[in-house]
């Protein structure tokens, strides 16, 4: 690994596991927060993630880029969230229906959110990128070491995320089954 590597080097992260979830836990509860929509359920996967990184701290940061480590627990944990909920019964697979303001407030979000399943769909690197760069707020080189790749390809991952999501979202077939 050469010193233009935008990887983090094992040494990058503190030994000590809890100062590094206190000073991570903020981007990985809006990576959560953006995938998850609803706050506490982001809140209960960033734990879960913190847990599993626990368990696996060792691991972490004997790997080439711990960072991205981290960042595969927690899009795993956030796959497995709803799956995991309804097993233990804890979520009926039918909810009660929200009132109309909370789907008012909703309203906005949803075809965003159809339009990212559906680019994650063909395009997993471009609606990740798309996702921690406008949701999260995070710089080219805090994505490239989350989705380990170069700032660079996150850049332009990001860019053709946005055209694609454009497209998508223009044409107004996401979810719908028709063909544009």
């Amino acid at each position: 690994m050469n010193e233009h590597s935008p990887l983090a080097s094992p040494t990058d992260l503190p030994l000590d596991f809890e100062v590094f979830f206190q000073r991570e836990q903020k981007a990985l509860l809006s990576v959560a927060a953006s995938r998850l929509r609803d706050r506490r359920d982001a809140e209960e996967a960033t734990l879960e993630a913190g847990r599993r990184m626990y368990v696996k701290w060792e691991r972490i940061l004997a790997h080439v880029n711990p960072k991205a480590m981290t960042y595969t627990i927690l899009h795993g944990v956030i796959s497995d969230f709803y799956r995991r909920e309804i097993r233990n019964s804890r979520v009926q697979p039918y909810a009660d229906p929200p009132d109309t303001a909370y789907l008012q407030e909703l309203r906005s979000c949803e075809p965003l959110d159809l339009a990212l399943d559906e680019l994650e769909a063909t395009a997993p690197l471009q609606a990740n990128s798309v996702r921690l760069r406008h949701l999260a707020g995070l710089s080219y080189e805090q994505i490239a070491e989350r989705l380990h790749t170069t700032p660079g390809a996150a850049k332009v991952s990001t860019s053709i995320g946005l055209q694609r999501l454009k497209e998508i979202m223009t044409n107004g077939s996401y979810g719908t089954g028709e063909d544009a």
